[in-house]
């Protein structure tokens, strides 16, 4: 299904990177079920986190419908990813950046004190071909120890919305493996706008999920459990955008799961000026 004029799909999702601990889990034995569900869901922009690069190179061959844009968090310590994907039959994207969580946010492989490793954040714009509307999408992939860290990070990510509001306002999504639960802090800050920045207001799109927000996992370790306390995944977006459903997807196929983590995909709506 492509985007329309005025409603499309969002999804964040952790693919769960490589790993030979994973054993009947590796990538190897999902990519096919991930590329297909990626296709099937008909999402326009997909945030995806810990794609390593020759899981790019397998998403570049299975998904030839999208595009992929962003950069390696670094050479060493694992060069994870934390690229968009964009459907091209009607998105094309105008801009695209990656920038890292820490006090130097262009120094690639620059980390927040206390990060256990390098994390990045993709910034693309995307507009639709049959309408011009643009929508402004951040993906990232928080620190899992340090709440210094992921504070540094949501400093920096929402510095970047401020300026680039300034520079072009338009609609924006803020989604990702955010590695805290919704009673943490970080998110008390974006539920509440508890920022300085007043050409920012964002909603969480999770609220929308079927009046189970707080009681679903995003976590799961690949067990398949659907209640609980690991919610660690989201999507924001401005207040320009109406948020019209949000799910969780439990997706299995022959006892096989997509990832360690479900996916969240969030139908949106352009508010009529």
């Amino acid at each position: 299904m492509s985007a329309s004029a005025s409603t499309f799909k969002v999804m964040t999702f952790n693919l769960r990177k490589d790993s030979r601990l994973d054993r009947a889990n590796r990538w190897s034995y999902r990519k096919y079920m991930v590329s297909d569900f990626i296709r099937q869901s008909g999402a326009a922009v997909v945030g995806v986190q810990e794609l390593m690069p020759s899981m790019k190179q397998d998403m570049l061959r299975c998904l030839e419908e999208y595009r992929l844009f962003g950069r390696g968090r670094s050479k060493r310590l694992f060069n994870e990813h934390s690229d968009i994907l964009v459907k091209h039959d009607n998105l094309e994207a105008k801009f695209v950046k990656t920038i890292w969580l820490s006090k130097h946010p262009e120094k690639f492989g620059s980390h927040a004190f206390l990060a256990f490793f390098p994390r990045i954040c993709t910034i693309c714009e995307v507009t639709f071909r049959d309408s011009g509307r643009q929508v402004r999408v951040f993906n990232a992939h928080f620190d899992h120890i340090s709440g210094f860290a992921r504070k540094t990070g949501l400093d920096m990510i929402l510095r970047y919305m401020d300026q680039l509001q300034q520079e072009k306002p338009m609609p924006m999504v803020l989604m990702g493996d955010f590695n805290v639960r919704p009673s943490n802090k970080l998110i008390s800050r974006l539920r509440g706008n508890l920022h300085q920045y007043s050409n920012i207001r964002l909603v969480d799109a999770y609220a929308y999920a079927n009046g189970q927000a707080e009681r679903l996992n995003t976590y799961h370790g690949f067990k398949g459990n659907h209640f609980g306390k690991a919610r660690l995944d989201y999507i924001f977006v401005t207040d320009d955008l109406e948020v019209v459903n949000t799910y969780v997807d439990h997706t299995v196929k022959d006892g096989k799961y997509l990832s360690d983590h479900y996916p969240i995909v969030a139908t949106l709506q352009f508010k009529e000026s």
